[in-house]
Parts: C-alpha cells; sequence; structure tokens
C-alpha cells in the first residue's frame, strides 16, 4: 500500500497531547459525607490524582487514538495497485444514443455505462485527468481535463441519453482536441458498438468498453400515407431486428381513435408489411406494437403519421411529354396538377405554387415560385432580376455516384442501382450538390430570392432512375420539400433534432407549436425566418398560427397542421452488442486490464473513524441507566 499525500501521516503526531493531557488529567469524585473524618481519604485520593502519573489502560483513549489514526490515513489517501484499463490523461466517449435506451441490461444500457465510466473514475491516479464527452444527437463536455473525482461523478450523474442517433463525427473530433497536448493521451469508447462504419482516425488508438447482452428488438420501421382513387392508403413496416421470431400486436388509431388491431408474426432479421384503407378524411395516425414481450427497445414501438389530405398545392408542369412525371404528379397528396407545353401563355399569365420545368427553358420574367428543374437545355444561361439564375455549361458522362448528401430528401432512396446516361454540367451560386457524381452534380438544391429550388441536371428518359422503387420516394421527398403554401416544412422521415422551418403569412403574429409532452414552443414573427429546433422527442407536434387582426381574442389562433417525427433508424433499432468497432482503418476489439490503475481507501477510513467515534460516545454515556419496564 502506498499513499498519494504521505505528508499527512505527520499529523499522526497529535497522539502525543492526547496522551498527555490523559496523564495530566485528575480524576476526582465528588462525595457527600456525614463526617469530616473521611476527610483524610479525600486528601489520599487527591494523592492518588496528582499529575503525570502512570499512564492506565483506559477504552476512550483507545478509540480517540483509533479515530485520530483513521483520519490521519484518510488524509494521507493510501492507495492499493489494481489492474484498469486506462492510466494518465483520459478521454472518455459515453455514448448517449436511442439504442443506450434499451434494457437488456438492468435498468438500461446507458446506466450500465455511467456504472463503467465511474469505475474508471475510481481508478485514475492521483496525477491523472480525465474528460468525459457525452455522444447525443449533439455531443457534449460534460466535464474537461480535471482529477477531481467528485465533480467527475456529478457530472456523469447529471446526463441522460438522447431518443436519437449521435453525431460520433463530432464527438471524435472533440475528443481529438481533448487529447491534443497529452503525450499519454487515452481515448476510451463506452458503447454498445453501433458507430457509422466511416469515423476518421482517432489521434491514439481508442480503448473500447462494450454495453449490452441482447440482440432481440421488434421496432417500427416506416410508417407512411398516400392518396388513391378510393380512400387513403396507410403502409407500415416492422423490423425483427433480433436472433428469434417474434409476434407482436399492431394497434392502428386514427385521429385518436383506435381503428385496427392485427397480430403479426416477423421472423428473425426479416421485415413484415402491412397496409390499410383509411377514411379520406384522415388527418393524423398512430402506430404501436403491444404483447411484445423480450423487446429491448420499447421507444422504435410507437411511429406516427400526418396525411396531408385538405391541401392543395397549383402545380404547373412544363414538358413536352413525360408520361414518368405525369405519373408521379396525378398521385401525390396535396397536388393539383396541370400540363403545358413550353412557351406556353399559361406559364406568365396565371400563378402556381409549383412549377415544374422538363427540358423546358425558364421564361422571361422567371416566375417567383417554388420549382423543380429537370434537364436543362444545353448551353442556356437563365437570369433572373437579381443576377444569374444558373448556367449550362458541358455535358459529362462520369455520372456514377460518389456521394449522397445526409439529409432527409434521400431518405428511404436507394441509389446504388441507378445509372445516368449523360448529365450537363450545371453551375449555379444558389445551389448545393445533392447526389454528387465523378463528373459533377446529378441533383441540385438551394434557395434563391426567397424560393425553394431543385434541379436535376439530367434527363429522366437516359436514366433507369423513373425504373427504380427510389424514384417515386424520392419525387415526394422533394416535392414535400417544395411544399407551397404551407405553414411548415416538415419532411417525410423527421427524426429528432431535425429543424423545422415555420413559414407565416402576411397577417399572421406569432406562431406556437405544441410538443408532444404537452409543452408549448411560442415565437413572434418577424423579419428573421422561424427555425423550429425543439424536435427532441419522438411523437405528433401541432402547430397553430395566430392571426394579426385578433392579436387579443382567442378566436384568433387557428391550427395549422401537424407535423409527425419519428426514430426510423436502422442503426438505432439494431440494438445488437458489437464486440468490435471500426476506426478509420483499425478494428478496436474490447479492452482488457493492462494498466495499473489506483484504487484509493480514503473512503472507507472516513467511514470507520465515524463508526468508532459512534462507538466513543457510546462508551461515553455507558454509565446512563435506561429506565426499566415492568412487564410484570
Amino acid at each position: 500500500m502506498s499513499f498519494l499525500t504521505p505528508l499527512f501521516l505527520l499529523l499522526g503526531l497529535l497522539a502525543v497531547p492526547i496522551i498527555i493531557m490523559y496523564m495530566l488529567r485528575l480524576r476526582r469524585r465528588e462525595v457527600l459525607v456525614s463526617s469530616t473524618l473521611l476527610w483524610q481519604k479525600l486528601l489520599r485520593d487527591r494523592e492518588a490524582n496528582a499529575p503525570w502519573q502512570k499512564l492506565r489502560r483506559n477504552l476512550l483513549l483507545i478509540l480517540q487514538l483509533l479515530i485520530l489514526a483513521a483520519l490521519v490515513l484518510a488524509l494521507a489517501r493510501p492507495f492499493l495497485p489494481v489492474p484498469s484499463v486506462v492510466s494518465g490523461s483520459v478521454v472518455v466517449l459515453l455514448d448517449a444514443s436511442a439504442s443506450m435506451l434499451s434494457s437488456d441490461v438492468e435498468p438500461t444500457r446507458f446506466d450500465a455505462a455511467r456504472v463503467e465510466v465511474e469505475r474508471l473514475i475510481n481508478d485514475l491516479g492521483g496525477s491523472s485527468q480525465m474528460t468525459i464527452i457525452r455522444v447525443g444527437q449533439t455531443p457534449q463536455v460534460l466535464a474537461a481535463a480535471t482529477g477531481d473525482k467528485t465533480l467527475l461523478r456529478n457530472a456523469l450523474m447529471d446526463t441522460s441519453p438522447d431518443p436519437a442517433a449521435a453525431d460520433w463525427a463530432a464527438a471524435f473530433a472533440l475528443a481529438s482536441g481533448a487529447a491534443q497536448g497529452f503525450r499519454d493521451a487515452q481515448i476510451v469508447v463506452v458503447s454498445d458498438g453501433g458507430l457509422p462504419a466511416d469515423l476518421p482516425p482517432l489521434p491514439t488508438t481508442p480503448i473500447y468498453l462494450p454495453i449490452g447482452s441482447s440482440a432481440e428488438n421488434l421496432g417500427l420501421t416506416a410508417l407512411a400515407t398516400r392518396d388513391t382513387e378510393t380512400a387513403v392508403q396507410l403502409f407500415a413496416s416492422v423490423a425483427n431486428m433480433g436472433t428469434v421470431d417474434r409476434e407482436a400486436l399492431l394497434n392502428i388509431t386514427v385521429d385518436g381513435t383506435l381503428f385496427d388491431s392485427r397480430r403479426i408474426s416477423v421472423p428473425a432479421g426479416s421485415t413484415a408489411n402491412t397496409t390499410w384503407e383509411l377514411p379520406n378524411e384522415t388527418a393524423t395516425i398512430e402506430a404501436h406494437l403491444s404483447e411484445n414481450e423480450g423487446d429491448y427497445l420499447p421507444l422504435d414501438d410507437r411511429a406516427w403519421a400526418v396525411h396531408e389530405g385538405g391541401i392543395s398545392n397549383r402545380t404547373l408542369l412544363v414538358t413536352e411529354g413525360n408520361l414518368f412525371l405525369e405519373q408521379v404528379y396525378s398521385v401525390l397528396p396535396g397536388i393539383e396538377a396541370f400540363k403545358t407545353t413550353p412557351g406556353s401563355e399559361i406559364i406568365t399569365a396565371e400563378n402556381f405554387d409549383l412549377y415544374v420545368f422538363d427540358g423546358a427553358a425558364l421564361p422571361d420574367p422567371i416566375p417567383a415560385a417554388d420549382m423543380l428543374i429537370i434537364n436543362p437545355p444545353f448551353g442556356e444561361t437563365a437570369a433572373s432580376s437579381a443576377g444569374d439564375f444558373y448556367s449550362v455549361t458541358g455535358i459529362f458522362s462520369d455520372t456514377v455516384a460518389v456521394r449522397l448528401v445526409d439529409t432527409p430528401l434521400l431518405e428511404f432512396v436507394d441509389w446504388r442501382n441507378v445509372h445516368v446516361r449523360e448529365a450537363k454540367q450545371v453551375s449555379a451560386a444558389w445551389a448545393q450538390p445533392l447526389v454528387q457524381a465523378e463528373g459533377g452534380p446529378l441533383i441540385l438544391t438551394g434557395e434563391r430570392d426567397g424560393h425553394r429550388i431543385a434541379l436535376f441536371t439530367f434527363d429522366l428518359r437516359d436514366s433507369d432512375l423513373p425504373l427504380q422503387i427510389a424514384f417515386p420516394i424520392l419525387m415526394a421527398n422533394i416535392t414535400g420539400w417544395l411544399s407551397p403554401g404551407r405553414a411548415f416544412d416538415a419532411p417525410t422521415g423527421l427524426q429528432p433534432g431535425d429543424p423545422v422551418r415555420l413559414t407565416a403569412g402576411a397577417s399572421t403574429t406569432a406562431v406556437a407549436v405544441q410538443k408532444p409532452n404537452g409543452q408549448t414552443w411560442r415565437a413572434v414573427v418577424g423579419e428573421d425566418d422561424l427555425i423550429f429546433t425543439e424536435t427532441d422527442a419522438p411523437g405528433l407536434y401541432n402547430v397553430t398560427l395566430r392571426d394579426g387582426g385578433l392579436a387579443n381574442s382567442p378566436s384568433g389562433d387557428r391550427p395549422a397542421g401537424s407535423f409527425a417525427v419519428n426514430l426510423f433508424s436502422p442503426a438505432e433499432s439494431a440494438i445488437a452488442p458489437q464486440a468490435a468497432i471500426h476506426v478509420g482503418q483499425v478494428e478496436v476489439e474490447t479492452a482488457v486490464a493492462g494498466d495499473v490503475g489506483q484504487r484509493e481507501l480514503w473512503p472507507w477510513l472516513l467511514a470507520l473513524a465515524v463508526i468508532i467515534l459512534v462507538a466513543e460516545w457510546w462508551v461515553h454515556h455507558r454509565g446512563t441507566q435506561l429506565p426499566r419496564i415492568n412487564l410484570r
């Protein structure tokens, strides 16, 4: 056993004055006598209590010396060397994603992860320090480079996981910054292993501490609606991420009323898809998995969807003829589609909410509305009153997609089997690539003069995209993003943490959003755009607008619809704990105790001092007689 602060052992010299005080103490006792003849006995007792007499055995003295010894040893901070996975300067990445809410480890994986981090804190040496980074939807530094174990424990206990996917790339950037400047820095990843495969390398090979014991989870992975000729069709997908065939009851609630319950069977590692025909007036839908025993992640057992019924946006399709586009816009919900040929007077004579230009040159002036531009003519340079709009400068055939932006616009879009023969070189200052090929962008999106624009640089008929299942999904996502006439922009597949842009009308003075927990977010309409970012929890969010003419009257509030936030994340629903993680080009396996830590003993010594103090108090008052109760 060694000591971190051995200088405090000198306080053991305080035992000397304690012993001297006992040797000097006079042990006199008051005695009531009836005669002075007994004074001689009192004088002899006085002589017996003379100072500097021989020290006799005294239980109180022994107990007090033991209390002093325990306190002095506690101040000296004795420790025992123990096996540990860390030493020196430590950076801990604590996984706080949705999968850490799994209950296969009691009470949850996140609680078990905190126990592991607390064990690392206990093993810190006297000169060591630790930084704790919570890896959630937005990574957060809970404690920065400190050796104060109390501060580290308090920071650890005051945190909780997010019901969303974690941003590991940002967390790795924080960890790299925290580890810089320390030669002996170690980075510890405490997680169930659901990390992305393309993470950048860290300045040092990390240490991995796995959490979790089971992969069993049955969850909702998709919930969507579409209009048909006779009704609203609902589609639900349930995935079994575990290794055992599962059964559950899938309940569908429409506008707050139970609509149907079906028992579904999902084989291990498979998906079960189900559809319903709902009433045309359907607004909100909730799906819930019940009787789902053995499921360890209840977070993905519920999902919500909002049908776009009642919203009609006038869309003008400008094309020489494109059956694929015509079919898509004939079935998209909330779209009232019209068709015309390029150069028609209707393009500028009437106002539409959305313009779709398929291989057609833009008119002059360019419509002041949202636009979807497909296959712009070669050599065209479009301009608006604010300057150049875009220019088409060439053609390229290197159309293999090399990068897809992580955005809800590409939610459920599988681009791997899409082939494009050739595309146009399009440059536009307002645009950002959505799908980037080797030769240039295939899809561009952006905003110009307060309006949204999406641009396909290729002809749909020069590709097999219209033949893929990705085509109707992509068109629905992009059209929903353009979403003219809506009070908010909430694309399909909105996940926790995704921002929502609120678009107020000319007479609107305030906007309110009721969150799933019943709390209400409010904002006053100003010149800047309103961005709602408090989409932390899955559920339904109800939007209300207040009209300026009735600002002081409750009747001025009018509902503007709802949007749904869901945990549709295959990475989070797949809760199987991983034995290894990939960081850069390195595979990191489960860590073993290879370093030497320090297990401090001062808390036990302090507890021992308190126990002896209580015993000393009892011995000091042991002469006190308790009243006896006669039970006879």
